[in-house]
């Protein structure tokens, strides 16, 4: 299950994860300062991953999958505590939920429903939440992922009915459409989006064997795959986690067998490179990502023992490790 990391503008680096006894736990360290730690819900109330985002203001919102196959949302500004409010009761939820945000603070979650649906929820302040059905029962798995632009268009990817994988799109106002990026037996992870400013979708995954893959679709045309590491570099257990720089650059993280951990990177026109973050004596389950605009990356993975560690890459040194929780 994947902890979920972002860098405010002013350095600080936020993180949500599972902690143990399924509680739900937050960790901060300011730019130049150590790590601190909160425990946001008691035990048994995170029962998946959670998803964080920092609005320009400051607050922080959170969203986890809570008990009974809820979705609860976690929000607190600065300087106060944590509001709870609960986005769709019981029986809703069956997957970690992915968030975006758009930039008038609108928040579009997406997660496996009941009987392998896929469900989206929207919600902005000051009003409540509201849920609709992407497509029915047996036409998702594992984890969806979703982003949307500030105009509110939501690009939704999903492993769909025999290890497919497919692309959902909905605008404000219109339906959702669907279309398949990849046929049967081509996707065995979770899958990981990210949308340019042009609107090149990226995306992605772990393919058979073991692979590595990343799916590309530029407005009016179809989808091209290409493979970013051959077998054995990827599992299925953790969805890798992607990137896009403003100059083009790809960056990619992904948990291998054995639980090493690989950054994956490549600039247009050239291939993909890679290095190892941490070897795979160190187990990594999950795996989240965030580049800053100076280059730097940052990653959060769980490690053994449900563990959780803290890796940051500046440009030509290696990745020292901060162990959180």
């Amino acid at each position: 299950m994947a902890p979920s990391i972002v860098v405010r503008a002013d350095g600080q680096v936020d993180v949500a994860a599972r902690g143990p006894g399924s509680t739900l736990m937050y960790h901060w360290a300011g730019s130049g300062a150590g790590w601190r730690s909160a425990r946001i819900a008691a035990e048994g109330a995170a029962i998946s991953a959670p998803s964080i985002f920092v609005h320009a203001d400051g607050r922080t919102d959170i969203v986890a999958q809570g008990q009974g196959h809820t979705i609860m949302h976690y929000s607190a500004a600065p300087g106060s505590g944590w509001d709870v409010t609960q986005v769709a009761g019981p029986g809703t939820a069956y997957s970690t939920p992915s968030v975006s945000m758009r930039p008038d603070g609108e928040a579009h979650i997406v997660v496996r429903g009941p009987d392998f649906s896929l469900g989206h929820y929207r919600g902005a302040p000051g009003t409540g939440w509201h849920g609709a059905q992407i497509a029915g029962a047996g036409t998702t798995g594992y984890v969806p992922s979703i982003v949307v632009d500030p105009d509110g268009q939501a690009d939704v990817v999903a492993q769909g009915p025999d290890s497919s994988l497919v692309h959902y799109r909905g605008a404000p106002g219109t339906g959702w459409h669907a279309a398949q990026v990849a046929g049967a037996r081509t996707t065995f992870s979770a899958p990981s989006i990210v949308v340019r400013a042009d609107g090149q979708a990226d995306v992605v995954a772990a393919g058979r064997s073991g692979t590595l893959v990343h799916h590309r679709a530029t407005p009016g045309s179809g989808w091209r795959s290409a493979q970013i590491a051959g077998p054995d570099t990827a599992v299925s257990t953790s969805a890798p986690s992607i990137v896009m720089r403003a100059d083009g650059r790809a960056d990619v993280v992904a948990a291998g067998p054995g639980g090493a951990l690989t950054y994956h990177w490549a600039t247009p026109g050239s291939g993909w490179r890679s290095a190892h973050v941490a070897t795979a004596a160190q187990a990594f389950a999950g795996t989240s990502m965030f580049v800053r605009p100076d280059g730097q990356v940052d990653v959060v993975a769980h490690g053994p023992g449900s563990t959780l560690m803290y890796y940051r890459s500046t440009p030509g040194s290696g990745w020292p490790g901060t162990r959180l929780q």
